[in-house]
Parts: C-alpha cells; structure tokens; sequence
C-alpha cells in the first residue's frame, strides 16, 4: 500500500511525442535519364490507420508536407520541400551539392505537422 516503506513516489515529465508524425514508410528512388533522382515514400499516420480496406491512411494531419534531406555523412547538403509523397532531386542540383551527379544518395525524409513540426525521420539509401 501507498504506506508502506517500499512505496517510491516518482515523477515524471512527458515528451509529448503523441502529436508526432510518425516516420514515412518504403522509401524508395529512380533515375531518369538525365539523372534526376525521383524520391518516393509512403505516408503513415497517428490516427484511423487500422482499416485494412482503405488503399491509402488518412492523413491525420491539417495538411500534407514533407521535408527531405540530402545528406553527405552528417552534412545536410539540401533540404526539399514536398505536398506529397514525392519529391525531385534534380541533376543539376547533384552537381551543385557534390560536383556531379550521384549513383546513390542519402535521405531524411520527415513529415510535418503544423502542432508539432518535424516528425520522426526516415533514413535511407536511394
């Protein structure tokens, strides 16, 4: 019972990380001739996601955004900014951030939330 000697009172603070978009799912990427890299993803969400009938979750989001990252080692060399479950690394872009277009790309892909900002990031190799 509450008054017994092993009774340990503890507090706790929350994260708060409830409101949190989860990570995006199934990252995946393909060239173009030209070498433009198409990003792709799958959205996941906090709320309504258990049906099995919908083709898509809903969003559960006041809208739908998305921040990638390219990355070089720990350097973020562009973030782009996306309204939907794609996002465009063009070639010209590559030559900017690394001198020339590249055969594989590290990403962070993040969706955002207008309560709570970023979300969890995805990472991945495309």
């Amino acid at each position: 019972g509450i008054g017994d000697a092993s009774y340990v009172v503890t507090q706790h603070a929350f994260k708060g990380l409830g409101r949190r978009p989860l990570s995006p799912a199934r990252v995946k990427g393909a060239r173009a001739v030209g070498g433009d890299l198409t990003v792709t993803w799958e959205r996941r969400t906090r709320v309504g996601g258990d049906s099995w009938d919908a083709s898509e979750v809903p969003l559960g989001e006041d809208i739908e955004a998305y921040e990638i990252e390219i990355m070089s080692g720990a350097v973020v060399k562009r973030t782009i900014l996306a309204a939907g479950p794609v996002a465009v690394y063009t070639a010209a872009q590559q030559v900017i951030d690394f001198g020339s277009v590249q055969i594989a790309v590290s990403v962070r892909v993040y969706q955002m939330s207008t309560l709570y900002g970023r979300g969890a990031a995805r990472v991945a190799v495309v």
